[in-house]
C-alpha cells in the first residue's frame, strides 16, 4: 500500500516543472559538479541541489546530455525517505523522479545522478526542467509554486585517455536505474503519454473502487 501511494503521488507532480529564472528565489532548485575534469571511463557526477522554505514530499528533474559522450547509470537521493520512480528513458536525456509519504527538508543535495565518460570530448549537462512538490491542504500532490532553477548548466571536459580504474563511489539512497527504454514508436513523448495514461486510469480504478464500496454496504444493510 505504502509503495502504491509513492507511485501515484510522483505521477501526479511528474509534469510540473519549475519556472526558470534568474534571481535567488525562497525556493530553487540548481546542477552542481565538484569535479569539471575527467577521463574516458571513469565515473562523471553530477548533484542536483535545492533550497525550499517549504518542507517537500516529492521532486522531478531532467537533465540533457551528449550519449556519444556520456551514458547515464543511476541516481538516488540522500534525503531520508525519498524513493525514487522508474521511468522510461530517452537517450540523451535523464528522467527522474522521488517522492516521500512525509514532508522533508530541501536544503541542500536532491539528488545525485551518475555517467559514465565514454569518449574524450567536451560537453554540457543542462538542467532542462525541475519541480519540487507538495500536499496541498486537501491531501492531494500539488507542484510548489514559485520554484526557480538558477544554475542549469555544466561544461565537462573528458581526456581522450583512458582513467585508471577506480571504485565508484557510493550513492546516498536507494540507486534509481536510468538505463534506456526503447519506444516502440520512437516517440521521445512516449514517456510522458504513458504517465498520463496512468494517472487517469489510476483515477479511474479509485472512483470505480469508491462506488464499489458504497454499493457493498448497502448490500449488506438489505435484509
Amino acid at each position: 500500500m505504502k509503495q502504491t501511494a509513492i507511485l501515484f503521488f510522483a505521477f501526479l507532480f511528474i509534469l510540473s516543472p519549475a519556472t526558470n529564472v534568474g534571481a535567488q528565489s525562497a525556493e530553487s532548485i540548481w546542477l552542481e559538479a565538484s569535479t569539471l575534469a575527467y577521463k574516458t571511463g571513469e565515473t562523471v557526477i553530477a548533484t542536483v541541489k535545492a533550497i525550499s522554505a517549504t518542507p517537500i514530499q516529492g521532486f522531478t528533474f531532467q537533465i540533457r546530455y551528449d550519449p556519444s559522450c556520456l551514458q547515464p547509470i543511476n541516481a538516488a537521493s540522500p534525503i531520508q525517505g525519498m524513493n525514487g520512480l522508474y521511468l522510461p528513458q530517452t537517450e540523451g536525456l535523464v528522467d527522474a523522479s522521488f517522492a516521500s509519504t512525509t514532508p522533508q527538508t530541501a536544503n541542500g543535495v536532491l539528488a545525485e545522478v551518475h555517467f559514465l565518460a565514454l569518449a574524450g570530448c567536451q560537453t554540457n549537462l543542462t538542467l532542462e526542467s525541475a519541480g519540487l512538490a507538495i500536499r496541498d491542504a486537501s491531501g492531494f500532490a500539488a507542484p510548489l509554486p514559485g520554484v526557480a532553477i538558477d544554475e542549469k548548466n555544466i561544461v565537462l571536459d573528458i581526456d581522450n585517455a583512458a582513467g585508471e580504474s577506480q571504485v565508484n563511489p557510493p550513492l546516498l539512497g536507494t540507486p534509481l536505474s536510468l538505463g534506456p527504454t526503447p519506444s516502440p514508436t520512437g516517440s521521445s513523448n512516449w514517456g510522458t503519454s504513458l504517465l498520463i495514461v496512468l494517472v487517469v486510469v489510476g483515477g479511474t480504478v479509485g472512483v470505480m473502487f469508491v462506488f464499489y464500496k458504497i454499493w457493498q454496504s448497502r448490500s449488506a444493510n438489505i435484509p
